[in-house]
């Protein structure tokens, strides 16, 4: 049962499970496990730390909204993909290099080419960039890189072989010596939620009362307009029996 998912995170069954059970600090976990890896998707693909801020917020808030819908960890890890990158595309926006997250505290003798190449990536198409950070970044198989950007396998294969077509000339031989630059500046990129899982766990457990509420309520309007009516409609018979 308890099943780690997509091969990335650890997100479980047993922990969703007892989540959607009641258990705030299973819900918590979920998040815990989630976020991180949509943060640091966010800051490659977004480019500044304010605008993978808002993507994770908004991440965090519908997935709390979401959580009883999943009915299993690989759901969770598959909504929690494709909406990162879903809200990325709408929060991107050009990134001025000074201000580039992925050319912080960058060195060393190969600087200047990596830095080229990081505002060579910054002028893709947003599925091309995709491609790239994912496979090259996050170290994805173009499985995963389709489940996340909502396309065929062969769209991935498309968008990444474009994406190294563009940037071979940026990257001549240093290709493996620059996409490993990159992944290593991805790895270790800092991250610092904008929302606490205890938080979005908190937001779960009181959505899931309110909605119990709504519907308790919404029964008692019903009963009470059903009487009414039966009420009327008794009276009305009455009336033209007399």
């Amino acid at each position: 049962m308890a099943s780690a998912t997509l091969m990335f995170w650890q997100l479980t069954d047993d922990d969703l499970i007892l989540a959607q059970a009641g258990d705030t600090g299973a819900a918590q976990r979920v998040f815990a496990n989630a976020l991180p890896t949509c943060e640091r998707i966010a800051l490659a693909l977004c480019g500044t730390r304010p605008a993978a801020r808002r993507v994770v917020k908004e991440v965090a808030k519908r997935g709390a909204r979401q959580f009883d819908r999943w009915r299993a960890a690989d759901d969770a890890g598959r909504w929690f993909m494709h909406h990162t990158i879903l809200l990325t595309r709408r929060s991107r926006k050009p990134v001025e290099p000074k201000y580039d997250i992925l050319l912080e505290d960058v060195g060393g003798p190969d600087v200047v080419q990596y830095q080229a190449m990081i505002a060579a990536l910054r002028n893709l198409p947003p599925q091309q960039l995709e491609a790239f950070v994912l496979t090259h970044a996050q170290r994805w198989n173009t499985r995963l890189c389709a489940v996340a950007m909502d396309c065929s396998n062969k769209a991935v294969e498309n968008h990444l072989a474009e994406a190294n077509r563009q940037m071979t000339p940026l990257l001549a031989k240093n290709v493996d010596l620059l996409t490993a630059a990159l992944a290593q500046v991805y790895k270790s990129l800092p991250l610092d939620l904008p929302v606490a899982p205890e938080t979005i766990a908190f937001r779960v457990r009181t959505g899931r009362s309110v909605r119990r509420v709504t519907r308790l309520v919404g029964w008692i309007v019903m009963l009470a307009l059903i009487a009414a009516i039966t009420v009327a409609a008794i009276y009305l018979k009455d009336r033209i029996d007399v």
